[in-house]
């Protein structure tokens, strides 16, 4: 039996692990000599008998057990139900395919007892890195971590917010409601929990041992969707929000031009204007609605400091007029030019 309190939990999600589990387990109980711990193994009903073989290891290990689940539910899924039986005070997560090193796991508990919520073990800072990727999956994985700190903003101070190899203290999910989709749990611990110190601490990721990588194409899906969702949707709603700008300031230029004879460069920047006032109130009023501090006046300027984007606006349509391009055309290149260096100054500056 387990005593009815640990020191610390570390929690191994599993399909088809048979291979790697045996070996990782070993190897951290090697690694965390001298501390009160078990070990969780959430296996998702693998056809290869991982939950099988981790079920007759624990009759000889009384700190490690097996939480078997009917199929493959999902890694973020198999991570909280771990958590929810979990005995420890700080929960760890682990891979099962020996790509993380379980001789981290100690030094990640002392941060811990530092008095730090959330340790993270990263790929990108010093002294971290990756062995056996391809340029590809590099470039789709800071794509990744680039997405998540541009739209979650508890995320940013941390270089490697998709990390599968993290641990926390087990209050900093109390309470929290998670989606649990996909496989970035951490992204949503980051974003959602009740946390005020987090830390990364350097590893190098290695190349896998024994078994077949999970990543599939609908992981990449689920992660958007996630995003999406841990953002509320901001970038959906910002698009909205200048598709309605596009309207007033093509609208604006037209019935200028056409009603009341104004020269085309001089209509266009009224058109201009009349499209910021209408992005900013849509925007502060809904798409950042969260992040409204301060006077509503101080805000509005401080969103025509986001003058790149409609200055890129003006400079696209002008010289496009150059070129002959019809005046319409070329207000609607330049408006889709200026459109994500204003998103960024929005996101950073406007409503940070």
């Amino acid at each position: 039996m387990l005593s009815d309190v640990k020191a610390l939990s570390i929690i191994i999600p599993t399909y088809n692990e048979r291979e790697n589990i045996g070996q990782l387990i070993e190897k951290i109980i090697e690694s965390l000599t001298g501390i009160d711990f078990e070990v969780i193994v959430v296996d998702d009903n693998s056809p290869d008998g991982t939950g099988e073989f981790v079920e007759q290891l624990s009759h000889k290990l009384n700190n490690v057990k097996v939480i078997h689940r009917p199929g493959k539910l999902g890694l973020s899924s198999a991570i909280l139900d771990g958590a929810s039986v979990a005995q420890g005070y700080a929960v760890g997560v682990i891979d099962a395919d020996l790509q993380h090193p379980p001789q981290l796991l100690k030094e990640m508990f002392s941060k811990i007892g530092e008095g730090y919520d959330v340790v993270v073990a990263s790929r990108y800072v010093e002294g971290g890195g990756i062995e056996g990727w391809s340029f590809t999956r590099k470039i789709v994985s800071k794509t990744a971590s680039f997405l998540a700190h541009l739209l979650l903003k508890r995320c940013r101070p941390v270089s490697d917010p998709l990390s599968g190899y993290f641990m926390f203290r087990k209050d900093v999910i109390d309470g929290v409601k998670f989606e649990a989709k996909g496989y970035k749990i951490l992204l949503e611990i980051l974003e959602k929990g009740n946390y005020d110190k987090v830390i990364e601490v350097p590893y190098t990721f290695r190349s896998r041992r024994a078994g077949k990588s999970k990543m599939r194409f609908n992981e990449i899906l689920n992660y958007v969707k996630l995003l999406m969702k841990l953002s509320e949707y901001r970038v959906l709603k910002f698009v909205t929000v200048g598709l309605s700008g596009v309207l007033v300031n093509l609208g604006s230029l037209w019935i200028l031009v056409t009603f009341f004879s104004f020269p085309k460069l001089y209509s266009a920047i009224f058109a201009i204007e009349f499209s910021i006032i209408n992005n900013f109130i849509l925007n502060d009023f809904w798409t950042f609605k969260d992040r409204r501090s301060g006077n509503f006046f101080y805000r509005l300027i401080k969103f025509h400091g986001s003058a790149l984007g409609p200055l890129i606006n003006y400079i696209v349509y002008v010289l496009l007029l150059l070129f002959g391009v019809n005046y319409l055309i070329a207000d609607a290149i330049g408006i889709l030019c200026g459109f994500v260096a204003n998103y960024l100054f929005s996101e950073f500056i406007v409503w940070r």
